[in-house]
């Protein structure tokens, strides 16, 4: 790989570690470390963890880091959330959360890739200690988990809440994460140049910015109080991201010159 981009990584990922805590990450503290021992001490999250790792590795896919993150973003968001749920339910679907954040992108690279990784959902959990009805949460919220999606408006509360919150974790990814880490994960899969880095990386920017501006980007409440924020933070890295690809570049010319 070129040296140039090795160096802009590891930059760009010591900035996004450099920064301050998000409001998402002191004020849910609690329930992010408690998403955090659920992904790693659940029975049925570990035994998911090896049923998906094969379409999670995949060549090209985001892999296993970034449908952890949703994983337990999308947990945390499940158990903050305002709503009638007892606290065993609510800790139930939040496992559930954990399971379709996990597999949400498994078929990423492929066509329809939100409802094919609905039906791979269908079929893996077989023979899981889920019932029917989760079973079909968790899909639902695989299915709908793009921007656009399907919401599924006459669903139960706790399906419509799970599906939110994955939706809203994978979007939190378009905050820090996605300038510090998928960017990178994705030049990597397609060997782009540098230069194709630069071209292409105010798409992502543009993406971010409208997703931070857009009334409709979050379906949860803790989306809605924690993202703007989150986007609003990976806006102000992109811009020192695109500083440091223009000063790279800069002394790429000056030294063919």
């Amino acid at each position: 790989m070129d040296v140039r981009i090795l160096d802009l990584k590891r930059r760009a990922r010591d900035l996004a570690v450099s920064r301050a805590q998000s409001a998402f990450s002191l004020e849910c503290a609690e329930e992010l470390t408690y998403a955090r021992d659920l992904f790693f001490e659940h029975p049925l999250l570990l035994r998911l963890q090896g049923d998906a790792l094969g379409f999670l590795n995949e060549a090209c896919g985001l892999g296993v880091e970034h449908g952890k993150r949703v994983a337990m973003d999308a947990a945390t968001l499940v158990l903050t959330e305002p709503s009638g749920l007892a606290p065993e339910e609510r800790r139930r679907l939040a496992a559930l959360a954990e399971m379709a954040g996990l597999l949400h992108d498994a078929l990423r690279h492929e066509d329809d890739h939100a409802e094919r990784g609905a039906d791979l959902c269908l079929r893996i959990l077989r023979g899981y200690a889920v019932t029917p009805e989760e079973r079909l949460w968790i899909a639902g919220a695989v299915a709908g988990h793009e921007s656009g999606g399907p919401q599924h408006q006459g669903a139960s509360e706790s399906a419509r809440l799970l599906a939110g919150a994955v939706h809203d974790a994978d979007v939190f990814r378009y905050g820090p994460d996605i300038f510090a880490t998928i960017l990178w994960e994705l030049c990597e899969c397609d060997e782009w140049p540098l230069e194709k880095i630069a071209r292409t990386f105010p798409e992502g920017v543009a993406r971010a910015r409208s997703l931070a501006d857009g009334a409709d980007s979050f379906r949860t409440e803790g989306g809605r109080r924690y993202g703007p924020q989150l986007l609003t933070e990976g806006l102000d890295l992109a811009i020192e991201y695109e500083r440091m690809l223009g000063q790279i570049l800069a002394a790429t010319s000056e030294t063919n010159a």
